[in-house]
């Protein structure tokens, strides 16, 4: 028992802290399960009874040397889904690299490309905006240039537009994979991809509400994205703005998660956490503008008021889990210093307690959403599992606290917060790009 109140405030502290993310990890796990025995065993795509939609794909791209060629002759040649019912609009945003040339080269070879190029930096979202305009199709898949959907993703995402109470559908988003697995932080990404991604969407699903759609692969009624006023350049991150968007619409927003696409994803840490950098901004920055208004009115947003609370509730824990950090090294400090080895050794030994505790409902959410995924099939990269959990953890909660300040100052000046900086692509796509230069 704690001897004084030092003592009970240290154990109270860790206690709150480490009952979120572990009660959280529970929730999950039950939601998900609820949603994969009811809905999604029998929600499976379906042939197309009435024909195929004409689909526009959107692909933006800045400073996409290396993965573009290879992305545009997939979506060419490898789609189940016949050539003159979808058309590629490549919106080239002020690449300062040779993506302007490679997809000159790659217009000589698909006449029937069509690229629209932007002269000033003004991010992903607004080239989207000024795609909509020329877009032919009353679908729109955005297909980032790094990312390869499924052959049969087309008429797999059409499937849901299709079928009974479709007209009220605004969006599927599809269920991403690593596509690179050559470093330790690729290959822990794979365990984040099925329990953060996979495994959470589908606990959303079941109360009906997703946080955000997947900016790499999803597919767009553009009436709703037309109803919703397009996409918000101000905005860091547009896949959860418009999930937003659409929802407190009216729209209803769909997670297919047998439709799969494979990304590339960053393979060191440092690309990691400038990544996630910008997806806290764009949540944080989200939950500041969009949140209050739907608060004052939660009967009628009734759906999205889960979504609120946790992310509301995460970026909290997020400042709580530093400053318990930082006030346990102090104690532990201060009790080394008066030689309370008692006390030192009794505060190490909880907090193992509590770690233990969260590594096991871990584990156990990272077992299931490979269950979910793939009948089990990646359960070899639960071995990253404590890698993963342990360091992505802090990344995250640091991104939080790191990008809180900044974005409260882009929503305060209304800031534009969309701008493109240049990715980071992996080794593994670097032969592409040799092999493309020494073909031109």
């Amino acid at each position: 028992m704690p001897s004084d109140s030092a003592d009970w405030f240290v154990q109270i502290l860790v206690f709150v802290l480490v009952a979120y993310p572990i009660v959280g990890g529970l929730a999950f796990i039950v939601s998900s399960f609820y949603y994969h025995v009811f809905s999604e065993r029998g929600d499976r795509p379906r042939y197309l009874q009435h024909g195929e939609p004409f689909v526009s794909i959107l692909v933006p791209a800045h400073n996409e040397e290396d993965s573009i060629a290879s992305t545009v002759h997939y979506l060419e040649h490898q789609l189940n889904y016949p050539a003159d019912r979808y058309e590629i609009i490549v919106i080239d945003d002020a690449s300062t690299d040779r993506t302007a040339e490679i997809l000159l080269a790659l217009q000589d070879e698909y006449p029937h490309l069509r690229v629209i190029t932007i002269a000033a930096n003004r991010g992903k979202a607004h080239g989207f905006n000024v795609a909509l305009a020329y877009a032919k199709g009353a679908f729109l898949l955005s297909n980032d240039a790094d990312t390869k959907p499924n052959p049969d993703a087309l008429w797999q995402y059409m499937s849901y537009f299709e079928r009974e109470g479709g007209q009220n559908v605004g969006a599927v988003t599809g269920n991403m994979l690593a596509a690179n697995r050559t470093t330790l932080t690729a290959q822990a990404q794979q365990n984040e991809l099925n329990s953060i991604i996979g495994l959470i969407k589908r606990s959303q699903m079941s109360y009906g509400a997703l946080f955000a759609f997947s900016g790499a692969n999803t597919m767009y009624r553009k009436q709703a994205v037309l109803d919703v006023g397009g996409w918000h350049a101000e905005q860091p991150t547009e896949d959860i703005a418009i999930a937003w968007d659409m929802q407190t619409a009216g729209w209803r927003a769909l997670f297919a998660p047998r439709i799969r696409f494979f990304l590339d994803v960053p393979e060191r840490l440092k690309a990691l956490i400038r990544q996630r950098r910008r997806w806290s901004s764009g949540g944080i920055y989200v939950l500041l503008t969009k949140g209050p208004r739907l608060l004052r009115n939660p009967v009628r947003n009734f759906r999205m008021m889960p979504v609120i609370a946790d992310y509301g509730l995460s970026v909290v824990w997020s400042f709580l889990y530093w400053i318990s950090m930082a006030l346990f090294l102090l104690t532990q400090l201060y009790c080394a210093m008066t030689q309370s080895w008692e006390r030192f050794w009794h505060n190490w030994y909880m907090v193992g307690i509590f770690v233990a505790i969260e590594m096991v409902v871990g584990l156990v959410q990272l077992t299931t959403a490979s269950y979910y995924n793939d009948g089990g099939r990646t359960l070899k990269y639960v071995v990253f599992a404590p890698w993963y959990m342990l360091v992505y953890w802090m990344v995250n909660t640091w991104t939080v606290v790191r990008e809180f300040v900044p974005t409260l100052r882009k929503v305060w000046s209304r800031r534009d917060g969309g701008s493109w900086t240049s990715p980071e692509r992996s080794d593994s796509l670097q032969g592409i790009r040799e092999g493309h230069r020494g073909h031109a």
